[in-house]
């Protein structure tokens, strides 16, 4: 399992060597020394920055000019010294800039701003101070956002996050030895459906998710803050949630299984502590955490130890707290005994991810937000290439590799929608594809869970089939149906598959239906699905043809 931890802390930090996913770049071919970075600005902003900073391979940070010099930083003397300007001007929506990376650069970002640009410091060391998430940081009001990535003569590992915020939408593409590869933006509008989703929950519960909304003086959403740097404390926002949890394990064993190597343990609650037989946890005993520790899975019980096994068990423990998933059906089994349709399902849980994972298609919403189900594939948007011959990254959608940008104008019924490009869902998760083309497919479908596509436009008149690329390794006797249904899970149904297993979860065949009902004009298109309570469908893409 792979941490997503946070690479930028609150407030002025100093970033920083390599990031925390390095592990996973583990050699398979040397990368070429010369990689082509295309720059896009397709924000619909005229004025946009972009910037591209990391450290050297000998450690020092510094940022990439638009020639594909690597600057070194500087030692200065004094704490939050400014650096020079490394703006890469992006001006006009459309605008690009390629730059080619001559060296190699590890624990790197990929910045952009809108408007203004980015202030970055230096501190004596040099350490490179990268902007914050306090009220008080110099970039509080500036519109900006990142990828993370490392460069290096493994290969080009590239990711978006959400776990430190939410903000302007970036997508990326690349091409080279793994073949063409892309990772979808933020859908256009779910940057104020999240903030709108916190601010309701707050008015719920009292709780200070409100609190986690950044707007700018003329009261525009420019990020959502993860709770882990909310302004104000959460206090005792967890306690009966643990209270009930570990009432329950004192007489029911809850059973994690730290996946890999590490093996299973099992414990129950012993005074205040839940202990695993068997495990040594380095002294610091499992008693309740609180919402600091659950929220940055990095603090008190839930402490990062590292690669061992109780760094394994820790950061399933953190990702079943997050997801509340500690009471529901199989949750004794953590975490193969949850279905991600039965995550954030408890009044009190981790609403920030919750609202995150319904409205955006890939990217991880807390730092052990990669644990899930044994075999089950990682939703964490990235991209990987031992040889790498081309990385575009752009604000906003249109970075390439096919998938659908959802919400930015109506989408034709007819063209390709690619499964993943929802706007919202509801008990779905993401995977890698094994179909020609590569990319992202929907998984995890079974009974009541659903998918939304925002304003997809169907024309003057009704299309005569519903076709749908699926996928299913389903045991015998499991089947469902894929519903298409218009302006709502309980619309009007348009057309339906019934699918059962068809020989593994990525034996892809196109599947057709007929038309049952009338479809024109623009309408939200949801697929729902009915029928098994296990998983039943994978899915693809879908289209209508006339």
């Amino acid at each position: 399992m792979l941490s997503r931890r946070t690479f930028v802390t609150a407030g002025l930090v100093a970033a920083a060597g390599a990031p925390l996913w390095s592990a996973a770049t583990a050699p398979r071919a040397r990368a070429a020394a010369a990689l082509p970075v295309t720059l896009k600005n397709n924000s619909g902003n005229g004025t946009v920055y972009a910037y591209i900073s990391g450290a050297d391979t000998s450690g020092r940070p510094g940022f990439v000019t638009a020639d594909g010099q690597f600057q070194r930083l500087t030692d200065p003397s004094s704490p939050v010294t400014p650096i020079p300007d490394y703006a890469i001007p992006l001006t006009g929506s459309g605008a690009q800039v390629t730059v080619t990376l001559n060296d190699y650069v590890i624990g790197g970002r990929v910045w952009f701003s809108a408007d203004k640009k980015i202030q970055f410091f230096v501190n004596p060391g040099p350490g490179l101070v990268q902007p914050g998430f306090t009220g008080s940081d110099p970039n509080w009001q500036t519109n900006w956002t990142f990828c993370e990535f490392t460069y290096n003569s493994a290969n080009l590992y590239a990711n978006i996050s959400y776990v430190d915020m939410v903000a302007l939408p970036v997508s990326m593409a690349t091409t080279g030895a793994a073949g063409a590869q892309s990772v979808s933006p933020l859908p256009d509008g779910a940057l104020g459906a999240i903030a709108d989703g916190l601010r309701a929950q707050h008015s719920t519960d009292g709780a200070p998710w409100d609190r986690l909304v950044v707007t700018d003086a003329s009261g525009q959403v420019v990020r959502v803050l993860a709770p882990a740097h909310s302004p104000v404390d959460f206090g005792g926002y967890w306690t009966n949630y643990l209270n009930a949890v570990w009432d329950h394990y004192r007489t029911t064993p809850l059973t994690i299984n730290g996946q890999g190597s590490i093996g299973s343990y099992t414990a129950t609650v012993s005074g205040d502590t839940l202990v695993f037989a068997g495990l040594n946890t380095n002294g610091v005993p499992f008693t309740k955490p609180s919402a600091v520790d659950i929220f940055g899975c990095a603090g008190g019980p839930l402490y990062n130890s590292g690669g061992d096994a109780r760094g394994a068990i820790a950061a399933r423990l953190a990702a079943a707290l997050n997801r509340s998933s500690l009471l529901a059906g199989g949750g004794d089994n953590q975490p193969d005994g949850v279905r991600p349709a039965q995550y954030y399902q408890d009044p009190t849980t981790n609403h920030y991810a919750r609202l995150v994972h319904q409205h955006a298609s890939v990217g991880y919403a807390f730092p052990y937000d990669d644990v899930g189900p044994t075999g089950a594939q990682p939703v964490d948007g990235h991209l990987q290439d031992p040889a790498p011959t081309s990385w575009t990254v752009s604000l906003g959608p249109g970075a390439g590799g096919g998938t659908t940008p959802p919400g930015g104008g109506d989408v034709s019924a007819y063209s390709t929608i690619q499964a993943e490009a929802y706007n919202a869902q509801s008990g779905t998760q993401n995977e890698s594809c094994g179909d020609s083309g590569g990319g992202v497919d929907v998984g995890w479908i079974a009974n009541g869970d659903w998918l939304k596509y925002a304003r997809v436009d169907f024309g003057p008149s009704s299309p005569r089939q519903f076709v749908a690329r699926l996928a299913s390794g389903a045991d015998a006797g499991v089947s469902g149906a894929i519903l298409a249904r218009l302006d709502g899970v309980s619309g009007p149904v348009i057309a339906e598959i019934d699918f059962a297993g068809n020989g593994g979860w990525q034996q892809w065949q196109t599947v057709p239906a007929n038309i049952v009902g009338p479809a024109t004009g623009v309408h939200d298109l949801y697929l729902t699905f009915a029928g098994s309570s296990s998983d039943f469908v994978n899915v693809n893409w879908f289209t209508f043809t006339r």
